[in-house]
């Protein structure tokens, strides 16, 4: 039959058991979370987080030149001040066409769509210009209400080379990061971004994995730089031949706004110090980035949230197996990982993981954890602590003064609980040996010596008088009833609830010296109560405390010799009565005072004419006061007699 595990196996293997539910429990929870974030942050706060700390990222790392390939001709404020008002005529924007004849594209950042009533044959120049140059590439618009195209004018769609979709989409906090290369409309037509169908036109090919339709849509600018970092020509000067057409021989052109007042600029990534980008240059930035295949690509959603998990999952693990200090720094360390991963990914492998999520499940996994480990751990606890209570009451007694109630369910008070019952478990565990050994010995040693006696008795060559062994009997008997007085007495007063009742010490100790008159009297010694007041108000249990005084003056009558005084004294002390009892006899030497107090305890036991005694009395003396909220010290050398100092809490 297999052994049962002892109790404190039990305890341990419980709560662990119950930390593991938690721990599932947890886990499983913020991994919930952390999902339901990956999901959501877009359209959450945590968006404001990955934002952040996706611009910071691209500002310090995916700075590169720019390609010497993409030219950008600028209707900047110079070029206004010397064409003149804004729009111009439809002409001008045909001359410079045919001065980029040598350019391997040209895109038009400029909408066609309206016709100008005060200049119609200027379309029909600019068409023919479009025509003779064959490879331009004019906007379209998206509606956003229905998304149905808004393209130029026929005659304008006719001479391009091909059209391609302008339309910008900024993010929930208005900035500018990310672009679609094509986009699918509701009737299934497929529609190219600008700088796609340039790249078409130049017949450059394009990475189809930017191409499929989880990606197309998504794909983040990877900025080369801050505004203005792309080589920029004023309309003006190509216009006016200042700036040759060799300079555009097979270059990728992109023709759009650059001043201040038209209103084509946006916030970007890369803004800093809060200067915005002209969309002409958004669209070099995406020319460049199709060019160089370096679009940062998002994972799809399901991967995402998957790998937000990895970091909770971690840290789910370390908050299992480490302490709370260690698990702290586990996390502080895990955050930082995180972060230096999504940046290390983007900058090398151009994918953005974004990392609120993740840091939001990290965050929380500590204090959760904390809350959920400590309140099962509480809770176990406290079921423990009330089988214990149920248990050992009886065993350990319930006392108000060292057992203050619990008045609320905070950690404080439940440690101060489990540190009572760990107490009780101390005192049980002492009580056992103590019992065990009062049983095994104490009260085996006089049962054993009358059996002696009557064995010696029953052979005739070493049988004693009757007289003689009857007073050898006698005294074992008066021994065994010794013991078991002492013992029951030091039980009473572990284990029995304490009587609360006003009650006079002056009138309990001469009580007490009273009942000692006679004998101290036989022995020529002087019992003496001094240095008293009228009267000496406690609140306790008389019958313990008159036990108390009682072996205190006996042990003193035992201990002093003939022809001495006994002293007992009595005063207050900052709300404490202090008594004494002092002797003349041989003392206490200073290595036997720590087990003083200690029950089957006794002192010099081998010396001749040592009093006789089971070692209980002190022991019981201790309990008593210290359950009445008060303390005992003693005083002593060899050969100067002994004080033993009693304090107990004044009546308020």
């Amino acid at each position: 039959m297999p052994t049962p595990a002892p109790p404190y196996a039990q305890f341990w293997g419980s709560l662990e058991r119950r930390m593991h539910i938690e721990w599932l429990l947890v886990t499983a929870t913020l991994l919930a979370l952390t999902i339901g974030f990956s999901y959501l942050a877009s359209t959450t706060s945590l968006a404001r987080l990955d934002h952040t700390f996706y611009d910071h990222v691209l500002s310090v790392t995916m700075q590169e030149a720019a390609h010497p390939d993409i030219a950008i001709i600028a209707i900047d404020d110079s070029s206004i001040e010397k064409i003149g008002y804004w729009p111009w005529r439809r002409q001008i924007h045909a001359q410079l066409l045919d001065k980029l004849n040598l350019a391997k594209v040209v895109g038009m950042d400029l909408v066609f769509n309206e016709v100008n009533p005060a200049y119609p044959q200027d379309d029909a120049s600019l068409a023919l210009a479009m025509h003779q140059n064959g490879r331009v590439v004019l906007p379209l618009l998206i509606a956003n209400h229905d998304r149905s195209v808004q393209p130029p004018l026929p005659i304008f769609v006719e001479a391009a080379a091909a059209t391609g979709y302008i339309n910008i989409y900024p993010d929930t906090d208005g900035i500018i990061r990310s672009l679609q290369l094509q986009q699918t409309l509701p009737d299934q037509q497929s529609v190219p971004h600008l700088t796609l169908a340039m790249l078409n036109v130049a017949k450059q090919p394009i990475n189809p994995n930017y191409l499929k339709p989880e990606t197309a849509e998504n794909l983040l600018i990877p900025y080369a730089g801050s505004p203005g970092h792309f080589t920029v020509y004023p309309y003006s000067g190509v216009l006016s031949g200042e700036i040759p057409p060799e300079k555009f021989q097979d270059k990728y052109v992109l023709v759009g706004s650059w001043g201040s007042g038209l209103g084509d600029t946006f916030p970007t990534a890369v803004s800093n110090a809060g200067i915005p980008m002209s969309g002409v240059e958004i669209l070099a930035n995406s020319l460049q980035a199709s060019l160089h295949n370096r679009w940062i690509r998002p994972l799809p959603a399901w991967q995402l949230a998957l790998l937000a998990c990895i970091p909770v999952l971690l840290a789910c693990f370390a908050l299992r197996r480490l302490s709370p200090r260690q698990s702290l720094l586990c996390i502080l360390l895990i955050l930082p990982l995180t972060l230096a991963s999504s940046a290390l990914l983007m900058l090398y492998a151009l994918l953005w993981i974004p990392v609120a999520a993740s840091v939001a499940g990290v965050v929380l996994a500590y204090p959760v954890w904390a809350w959920r480990s400590q309140e099962g751990a509480l809770q176990h606890i406290d079921r423990e602590l009330k089988t214990l209570d149920q248990q050992g009451r009886l065993l350990t007694g319930y006392d108000p003064y060292s057992h203050p109630p619990r008045r609320d369910n905070s950690l404080p008070a439940r440690v101060t609980q489990l540190h009572v019952a760990l107490n009780q478990l101390r005192l049980a565990q002492k009580r056992r040996n103590e019992t065990l050994r009062f049983l095994s010995h104490d009260m085996r040693a006089p049962q054993n010596s009358i059996l002696a006696l009557t064995e010696l008795q029953q052979q005739p060559g070493s049988a004693l008088p009757e007289a003689e062994l009857l007073k050898h009997v006698n005294a074992y008997a008066k021994r065994t009833l010794d013991l078991v007085d002492g013992f029951v007495q030091l039980a009473r007063a572990e284990g029995s609830t304490i009587a609360s009742h006003p009650l006079d010490l002056v009138e309990l100790i001469e009580q007490c010296c009273d009942e000692f008159w006679a004998q101290a009297k036989q022995r020529h010694i002087g019992i003496k109560f001094t240095d008293r007041p009228d009267e000496a108000w406690i609140t306790g249990d008389a019958s313990l405390l008159t036990r108390v005084w009682i072996n205190l003056i006996d042990n003193a009558l035992k201990y002093s010799p003939d022809h001495t005084d006994i002293s007992c004294h009595l005063y207050e002390e900052n709300g404490m009565w202090v008594a004494l009892v002092q002797d003349q006899g041989r003392g206490i030497k200073t290595q036997q005072r720590d087990s003083l107090f200690a029950a089957f305890t006794r002192l010099d036991e081998d010396t001749p004419n040592n009093p006789s005694g089971v070692g209980l009395g002190l022991a019981f003396v201790k309990t008593v006061i210290e359950r009445h909220r008060g303390t005992i010290s003693v005083q002593a050398r060899p050969d100067r007699g002994s004080s033993f100092i009693i304090q107990l809490p004044a009546q308020s």
